[in-house]
């Protein structure tokens, strides 16, 4: 079974690349901007110039009085990294200092493939993002659909899409021999029989995550994007935690040999 992606949350301290797909750490920054000079306009690098610059570093004279190989190297380092993503850093150490910091504008770093991501409030603008959401391999088919129209409009609205993940847990519950009237009584009785703390710490926050007088399938105006991804997690973590480690113990002891099942059955009665 594949593990299914983590969606980007913003300030989150790991989920799945934007760029590469890894699930991997994430490196924070602020953005300091600073003008440019009177005589000095935007400008963008594009692949040919990074390969004029390469061919240019190649060719450059070690011997020469001017050659700074500390230079050449860190200008290669940026080379490497534009090549893999065209929104990267230039080392500059002798960059003047800004008293400006933005506002609803950061960046996050991938620690697998370097890339940065860009993020204006909690929505990421580059790159293009399509990490999928996918319901567990084994979510059961009655509430597949809803995770599955929560992810087609989380980004559009989040309350309706968190609303979405909670009634998935409510109409978890029967699979789980539980009525789901009322969630909380449920956990409850999940709990009285032997639901492993993890599942239960899941299932309330869950439950509870926003306005905890919200029931479950109701809009709460205090959700946003990141409750919601967050919930998409969760839900999956749950169907992981019952549903299919249940279904691979049983796997795992019915393949034992016929001799050791009627050894156990003699011993158990």
């Amino acid at each position: 079974m594949s593990r299914a992606p983590v969606p980007p949350t913003f300030g989150g301290e790991s989920f799945s690349c934007a760029h590469c797909g890894a699930l991997a750490d994430q490196h924070w920054f602020k953005v300091i901007p600073e003008h440019f000079q009177k005589d000095k306009k935007p400008s963008v690098c594009t692949a040919q110039m990074a390969a004029d610059l390469r061919k240019t570093l190649k060719n450059a004279n070690r011997d020469a009085e001017d050659f700074d190989e500390r230079k050449q190297t860190s200008l290669l380092s940026f080379l490497d990294r534009f090549d893999k993503n065209e929104v990267t850093y230039l080392v500059n150490r002798h960059s003047v200092s800004s008293t400006w910091e933005m506002i609803n504008l950061n960046l996050s770093q991938c620690h697998s493939c370097k890339g940065f991501t860009i993020w204006v409030g909690e929505r990421i603008v580059y790159p293009s993002h399509d990490v999928a959401i996918l319901p567990h391999d084994d979510m059961p088919a009655d509430i597949k659909p809803d995770f599955i129209e929560a992810a087609e409009i989380v980004d559009s609205s989040p309350r309706s899409a968190a609303a979405l993940l909670r009634l998935a847990i409510q109409k978890l519950m029967p699979h789980l021999d539980e009525d789901g009237d009322n969630l909380n009584k449920s956990i409850g009785n999940l709990v009285k029989k032997g639901l492993d703390k993890r599942v239960q710490q899941a299932l309330d926050v869950v439950r509870v995550t926003g306005n905890n007088a919200v029931h479950p399938g109701e809009l709460d105006l205090k959700d946003d994007k990141a409750t919601a991804l967050q919930l998409f997690s969760l839900v999956n973590i749950i169907v992981q935690s019952t549903i299919s480690a249940k279904a691979q113990i049983e796997a795992m002891y019915a393949n034992l040999p016929p001799g050791a099942l009627k050894a156990i059955e003699k011993r158990d009665s």
